[in-house]
């Protein structure tokens, strides 16, 4: 047995990609051998930006041997009754390279066929890693990959080195023009040392010799580490989130933070312009206070090296930094002086769709869409005006000087500005918060007036998109729109209230397009099904399993704050047996409508005349009431068990009572009887979707 090693050496990749590239070479290359029979212990992945790495553990030298059997002719065209061998016989054996005593006879079917028995001696592991290395180069797929040499192989970044080796011998390919070979390089500065690599077992340890750290793991912790000591040493801790974190440690092959430190004394900038400069524009972290979370003159890069001349490097990052806070700070100074009413009035040069419109236009419409919203949820007049004040200063901070030179600022400088223009805390705050979230188990918006200047600048941009034509894939969506639709999910599950216009909000929004959206007409349907389908997503990413989430989809839109709890309490009870039961109660009694085409719920009490279908009316009757009660006061428990009550009548119902009778008006009141159940079970979810023991129940 030997050990596998090939290293991809590339121009340097995008930092964000570096692991999903890692993944997707190494799950390429497991996909592969499970078409083979050669035994391995153990299959690692490693990348950094400069490299793709899979590791093969005590690989067997070559496939094991197996035998097959061959279905061949059937027995009575292949021999005859005096057992002598007809021509189909001789041509199996033949084309199939076997001998008379490979050959036996069995039956398939109740009729007998000629088998052979053939061995298929097992390929050489050299051969199949090869294989294994190419198919595992060529199924990779990116967001945008390139192309640079005469055979366009399309890849992440141009290959300038394949190193391949199977213990100590180098396995012979070429793939986009390269030659495999025993090589690899150092770390990359300016000319990167060229190494030999004898065998697999050099592998790491030379290249550790040479800066590289080639773990994804092992790079990260570092840099978490040495930067918690180095702010810890300034009474601070750095702040990042885990993906930032991610792309720092895939931009470096050998990362080693160090602290510099911040002169904004002569400076009255906001914090925000500060950390962004910090983070975007030097790829570092900037430290708050550990108490007060407020950001402090310091920062910590990482430099992709060792520490050596560290001073030069520190003074480089502060004087970058100084300068480009002291733009920042400048644009910031223009900005004050320019009245909110100035910047509003602006937006009507900045086109937001080409097909609806300005920015302003879309600011006059969230505004339209706050008053609507307002009075359908009965806000006072002061949260009424607070929504609209925050829809209609929402978009100012776009034309501001901040906020054209640094992007990513946008929302945030718009709570700023507020406060200068001397708006309440709770619009500035609003306005602060409308992006909220960005993506699922983001942070969402803390104020209630935040949360529903995001829902209403959400749906007014679906609206617009779903209006404007654009489209959207899995894998391709460049406005956001599946975001988007999970924002307004999430946002929902926050209100806490037990219904949301949803619906409402979105026929008022096409309507606020004027003649634009009446020529879009089914546009509306279409949006309800993509919230829908977002909804069905964001469960599944919050854990609940699938026929759960498919199961209180199907809902009507506005129930969707109800959904995550709803969801929950089925998840708790998904071992109980009695919810199996009343899943196919359910099924039965929707199946028996929908086939009798039935949509009446007026029951005649005169036509009750067998006992069990009295007894179902009356506990029809008695469990609605407190059904509704409980799913109004949102104790979904109490309306499972209530459902646990109602089951065992439908079940006497349907044992002791002819619903189909030949009589249509006892057919028709009893159908209107589970017409009522129906409704009854489906105010709390489609217990249709349900599976159980891997059966739709």
């Amino acid at each position: 047995m030997r050990d596998f090693l090939c290293e991809i050496y590339t121009e340097e990749i995008p930092a964000k990609i570096v692991n999903d590239a890692t993944t997707q070479f190494k799950n390429n290359f497991k996909e592969k051998l499970k078409n083979f029979r050669l035994h391995y212990s153990e299959i690692q992945g490693f990348g950094s930006s400069k490299r793709l790495v899979v590791f093969l553990k005590d690989v067997s030298e070559k496939e094991e041997d197996a035998f097959i059997e061959i279905k061949g002719p059937p027995l009575k065209i292949s021999i005859d009754d005096s057992g002598g061998k007809l021509p189909p016989y001789s041509k199996f054996l033949e084309s199939n390279e076997l001998n008379e005593e490979d050959v036996s006879i069995k039956e398939v079917k109740g009729a007998k066929y000629i088998f052979g028995k053939k061995l298929l001696k097992g390929k050489e592991a050299k051969e199949i890693l090869k294989e294994a290395t190419l198919y595992a180069l060529k199924e990779m797929h990116f967001p945008k990959s390139m192309r640079w040499e005469e055979n366009n192989v399309e890849f992440i970044r141009p290959i300038r080195n394949i190193l391949i080796l199977f213990g100590n011998e180098v396995i012979d390919l070429t793939y986009a023009g390269v030659k495999s070979n025993n090589l690899t390089f150092g770390l990359f500065i300016d000319s990167p040392v060229q190494i030999k690599i004898n065998s697999v077992n050099e592998y790491f340890p030379k290249i550790k010799e040479n800066y590289i750290i080639i773990s994804f793991g092992d790079r990260k912790k570092t840099i978490e580490q040495r930067s918690a000591s180095l702010a810890s040493s300034v009474k601070g801790i750095p702040d990042y989130n885990e993906e930032f974190l991610e792309e720092v440690a895939n931009m470096n092959e050998y990362p080693t933070p160090f602290l510099c430190s911040l002169k904004l004394k002569d400076m009255k900038i906001p914090d925000c312009i500060v950390a962004s400069v910090i983070k975007d524009q030097l790829k570092s972290f900037p430290i708050i206070d550990a108490r007060s979370k407020k950001l402090i003159p310091y920062f910590i890069s990482v430099r992709d090296g060792t520490s050596d001349f560290i001073e030069i490097v520190r003074e480089g990052y502060q004087r970058v930094a100084r300068a480009r806070i002291l733009d920042g700070n400048f644009f910031f100074e223009e900005d004050k002086k320019i009245p909110s009413e100035n910047f509003v009035e602006k937006l009507s040069e900045v086109i937001f769709l080409k097909e609806v419109g300005t920015v302003k236009d879309k600011t006059d419409r969230l505004v339209k869409i706050a008053e609507f919203l307002s009075s359908e949820l009965n806000f006072s007049n002061e949260k009424r005006e607070n929504l609209k004040r925050a829809c209609y200063l929402s978009k100012a901070d776009l034309v501001s000087n901040v906020v054209r030179e640094f992007p990513d600022l946008q929302g945030t400088m718009g709570g700023v500005y507020s406060k200068l223009w001397g708006e309440n805390n709770e619009v500035s705050v609003a306005i602060s918060e409308q992006y909220l979230p960005h993506f699922t188990d983001d942070s969402l918006p803390g104020s209630s007036t935040g949360k529903f200047l995001s829902l209403i600048d959400k749906i007014d941009t679906l609206a617009a998109s779903f209006i404007s034509g654009i489209e959207y894939s899995s894998s391709k969506d460049p406005f956001g729109l599946r975001r988007l639709g999970s924002g307004v999910v999430q946002i929902a599950f926050s209100t806490g209230l037990d219904r949301l216009p949803i619906e409402k909000l979105i026929d008022f929004s096409m309507d606020t397009f004027g003649n634009k959206a009446k020529k879009e007409e089914n546009k509306k349907g279409e949006i309800i099904s993509f919230i829908k389908d977002r909804t069905s997503a964001v469960l599944k990413e919050k854990g609940i399993r699938y026929d759960i989430a498919n199961a209180v989809s199907c809902l009507h839109i506005d129930f969707i704050p109800t959904f995550l709890m709803r969801s929950e309490v089925i998840m708790a009870h998904l071992k109980d047996e009695k919810l199996e039961v009343i899943s196919t109660t359910y099924k039965r009694i929707k199946n028996i409508i929908e086939k009798a085409k039935f949509n009446e719920i007026k029951v005649d009490e005169k036509l009750l005349f067998e006992k069990a279908e009295n007894e179902l009316y009356k506990v029809i009757c008695e469990s609605k009431g407190k059904i509704d009660e409980f799913i109004d006061s949102k104790d979904y428990e109490a309306v499972l068990s209530m459902l646990y009550i109602v089951e065992p009548a439908v079940r006497t119902f349907f044992d002791s009572v002819l619903v189909m009778d030949e009589d249509e008006s006892f057919r028709y009141n009893r159908l209107s009887l589970l017409s009522n159940l129906r409704i009854i079970f489906e105010s709390f979810a489609d217990f249709s979707q349900l599976v159980f023991d891997n059966k739709a129940i």
